[in-house]
């Protein structure tokens, strides 16, 4: 197993709070679209017991719905008569243990995977579960993204392309072999920003820009660029 499998399973999606309510098949439909309604699910487990039946879901509900209403050509429904039972959709099961990306088709199809087995239901599982997690784990990479693109919009603010790669010369020739010497910010790191922003001999053009005193600057530029090697 690698590294990489262990953080990407679907047991680091389910929520630590989620307890999953179950319904009987024998329930009305619009008594379960109720529930649904009043817990802003899009979904419940059909349940005899312990042993899972099936999803009741807005999807399995207007299918029942137009199904039925196909059988029964001369006869007019009554869906306050209509049971979860004759809603039912089939339900897929995960394992805790599978990688999450294995399960994405089927999340894009049904909305939801019930995870476990049918007869021990451990969680239900739905892309917004997906997304909160991606959130969670991306936003400190996102969040040193944004500020690197923030830090070279304001170099570019000061000043232009060519005077980038002459500050580059003076402040970065010692980091770099001539033959190596970025030019261009895209090909420059964090910490040379720093190097080019808050050296004495450049200080003049970025000061409007930044607002700040130079070492205030290259103290909270530091900080940022430790950060953005820990994340």
């Amino acid at each position: 197993v690698s590294i990489t499998e262990l953080f990407h399973r679907i047991n680091r999606l389910l929520p630590d709070s989620q307890e999953v309510l179950m319904i009987p098949g024998e329930m009305l439909a619009s008594e379960a679209l109720n529930i649904m309604r009043q817990h802003h699910y899009s979904q419940l487990p059909v349940a005899v017991g312990t042993e899972v039946l099936g999803l009741f879901s807005y999807r399995s509900f207007s299918d029942a719905v137009l199904t039925i209403g196909a059988c029964r050509e001369s006869a007019k429904i009554d869906i306050g008569d209509l049971t979860v039972e004759e809603c039912l959709e089939k339900a897929e099961f995960a394992r805790v243990t599978d990688e999450f990306n294995c399960w994405f088709d089927t999340l894009d199809k049904l909305d939801a995977i019930l995870v476990g087995e049918s007869n021990r239901l451990q969680g239900i599982l739905t892309p917004m579960d997906v997304l909160r997690y991606l959130y969670r784990v991306a936003s400190p990479f996102v969040l040193i993204a944004e500020i690197e693109l923030s830090l070279r919009a304001l170099i570019r603010h000061a000043v232009n392309d060519e005077k980038v790669a002459e500050c580059a010369k003076t402040s970065l020739s010692t980091c770099y072999k001539p033959e190596r010497l970025p030019k261009a910010l895209e090909e420059m790191t964090f910490h040379d920003y720093i190097q080019i922003v808050c050296d004495g001999r450049h200080w003049q053009l970025f000061e409007p820009v930044l607002k700040g005193n130079r070492t205030r600057t290259r103290a909270k530029l530091e900080t940022i660029n430790e950060i953005r090697n820990t994340v």
